[in-house]
């Protein structure tokens, strides 16, 4: 259900006016015979599309005029832009990345001056979780943040904005969205900064600041009392039950996916009715897309938990969605597939695992696969890890623990899923040998995400990373998964004790509660209640103990990674856990003991929340990295 927010009547006349009063950042002046000129803002990444006004402050003389230059040319030029005399920056039409000055000289004596810089980018977007469907975590486009730059004296909390609840779901961004009519701000093009929360709202914000009254769209899908977020006390946990996992983006069409949970005939207490939604909304106004929302409904048959007359089927009561969503292509279909994983919430039981793909331009269901049909369990969480999918369109999952036979159940197993003859099917699949007992203590592998490595020299080209609760990591051979096997471990590597791990005969502690992250030929590895481990991979190989670990204890926060191609690399971490405060740091990539920053540094600027966050990823896109703090969306880059 969409609930619209009135239009606001009050907006900027100027984008310029708005730069101007709420994001004025200084550079550095020069000053003459008394003058100073300052420029604001100090710092401008800026993309294709979208222009930047910059302000000059003259003082020192009753002429308070100036005259504009870009790299020295008076206006500017083709190569690097223009700027008029008002000092609005339009970008070069050829887009060349890099930085370039601003001058604004006093036109009172023609010497004194004020500079800033603007950084042309060319990221177009993060449109899914960890960035891209192998689940790299990484973002070689980031020209702007650099290992000089990202620092406590440069770099820092620059603005906010409010949100409704707090957040599970990383951010999502897209530059150049061309906006008909928002809310807040002009029409025309914007950078564009997505969150979901658990109060099953979207927002909508200027991902530049330039627009901080309010966000430029937002959808909420509630309607209380009747129709609300599932409540925490009805399902034996803490806080509510909204939007979970990250959504996704398709750049073709300008449509974002969503699953929203919600309790309707609340009324009732908990036995309302739970209802999973499939939403396709349009990037520039939030509209429902294709025919959306549908209600999402699945069954197979199966004689599982819950079964009834030899039919399984998706429980909305029981089951929620937690790993980020997937837009892969299909091998055998014409539209890409949105694919969502589910499990319980805190074991809440009857469930099952669950993997149901939905046709992108019709939402119609296409393919639902239940991973215990006639068992229970197995689970799919991955600590809101999307589901990863290489270019033929397979999918790999980690499962939790649960029945297991290897014929059609497939608890405690990583597996290999491959779209058939209108049916999802188990391809290929792992299972540990010592099954039974990381069972027996809940030490399942789907508390982890799957990394999918890009290939490798060595026999095995095309691997992948997992692992889970009892803190041993699995490198797979994504050609063979290796199966189940009670006296070995027919894969690639089974590193035991790479990570910190759980006590043998207790519940879990320690292990992979995240997924790793790649780049530039190391794995990254942030245990719980660990150090961050750096591990380089030699022929498709890791060492056995960690490359380069750190000396700060993570509670298992995804790592992510911003770079210039293979320069320029600053691993980010949202630390939620263990911590005094959830803190962002940034790492070294080579030398995971060196910190270049963290929001402790300076708690009264930079502090990114009060009060406890659920785990969810930073983004890192063109110069700023965005934060979802408790019910705030908090923006980080460089200061004046």
């Amino acid at each position: 259900m969409k609930r619209p927010i009135q239009k606001s009547l009050s907006a900027f006349a100027t984008l310029g006016f708005v730069l101007a009063t709420v994001l004025a950042i200084p550079a550095k002046a020069v000053a003459g015979d008394g003058i100073t000129v300052t420029v604001s803002p100090g710092h401008a990444p800026v993309t294709s599309m979208v222009q930047q006004q910059f302000t000059a402050t003259v003082k020192g003389t009753s002429n308070t005029a100036v005259t504009w230059y870009v790299d020295g040319g008076k206006g500017g030029f083709k190569k690097v832009g223009f700027i008029n005399a008002s000092g609005l920056y339009t970008p070069p039409a050829s887009f060349v990345v890099g930085a370039h000055t601003i001058k604004a000289v006093s036109q009172a004596d023609n010497t004194t001056f004020g500079t800033a810089t603007v950084y042309l980018t060319a990221l177009a977007g993060m449109y899914t979780n960890k960035n891209d469907n192998t689940r790299s975590g990484q973002n070689l486009q980031e020209t702007v943040l650099t290992p000089k730059n990202v620092n406590v004296k440069t770099f820092g909390k620059v603005f906010s904005f409010p949100l409704d609840q707090v957040v599970t779901a990383q951010p999502l961004y897209v530059a150049n969205v061309n906006l008909p009519s928002p809310l807040n701000g002009s029409a025309g093009y914007h950078n564009v900064v997505y969150v979901a929360t658990e109060n099953d709202s979207v927002y909508a914000f200027d991902a530049d600041g330039k627009v901080l009254q309010g966000p430029l769209w937002q959808d909420s899908f509630i309607d209380p009392p009747s129709v609300v977020p599932v409540p925490g006390d009805c399902i034996e946990t803490i806080g509510e039950w909204g939007i979970t996992p990250t959504p996704v983006i398709d750049p073709t069409t300008n449509t974002m996916y969503l699953d929203v949970r919600t309790m309707e005939d609340h009324t009732k207490g908990c036995d309302g009715t739970y209802v999973h939604r499939l939403h396709a909304l349009d990037l520039t106004t939030g509209a429902e897309k294709f025919g959306g929302p549908v209600v999402i409904q699945a069954s197979v048959p199966g004689t599982g938990a819950g079964s009834v007359d030899g039919v399984v089927s998706f429980s909305a009561h029981y089951e929620n969605s937690r790993p980020g969503l997937l837009l892969s292509q299909s091998p055998e279909d014409k539209d890409s597939i949105v694919y969502m994983g589910a499990a319980s919430i805190e074991d809440t039981e009857p469930y099952h695992g669950w993997i149901l793909g939905f046709n992108s331009q019709t939402l119609a269901l296409t393919y639902a696969l239940c991973t215990t049909p006639d068992g229970s369990a197995g689970g799919i969480w991955q600590a809101g890890a999307g589901l990863a999918a290489d270019a033929a369109g397979n999918i790999f999952v980690q499962t939790g623990n649960g029945t297991f036979d290897g014929v059609g159940d497939y608890g405690l197993s990583v597996l290999k899923l491959t779209p058939s003859n209108g049916s999802l099917v188990v391809a290929d699949s792992y299972t540990p040998d010592n099954f039974a007992v990381l069972n027996q203590w809940d030490w399942d592998i789907s508390s982890g995400g799957i990394l999918l490595l890009p290939p490798q020299p060595g026999n095995y080209p095309n691997l992948m990373v997992g692992g889970g609760k009892e803190g041993t990591v699995y490198v797979m051979n994504r050609d063979h998964l290796g199966g189940y096997t009670s006296n070995g471990n027919d894969i690639v590597q089974y590193i035991v004790g790479a990570i910190k791990a759980s006590i043998a005969g207790k519940q879990p502690t320690y292990g992979m509660w995240n997924a790793p992250s790649y780049f530039d030929g190391n794995v990254y590895i942030f245990g719980k209640y660990d150090y961050p481990k750096m591990f380089t991979l030699n022929n498709g190989l890791l060492p056995t103990t960690a490359t380069s670990a750190g000396t700060v204890t993570m509670g298992g926060p995804d790592p992510v990674i911003s770079a210039n191609g293979s320069s320029n690399g600053i691993v980010w971490a949202l630390q939620s856990e263990a911590a005094p405060v959830p803190t962002l740091w940034a790492f070294n990539p080579n030398n995971l003991a060196q910190v270049y920053y963290n929001t402790n540094q300076n708690k009264a600027r930079d502090q990114v929340s009060a009060a406890a966050i659920k785990r969810a990823d930073p983004l890192v896109a063109n110069g700023r990295v965005y934060i979802p703090a408790s019910s705030q969306l908090k923006v980080y880059g460089l200061l004046p």
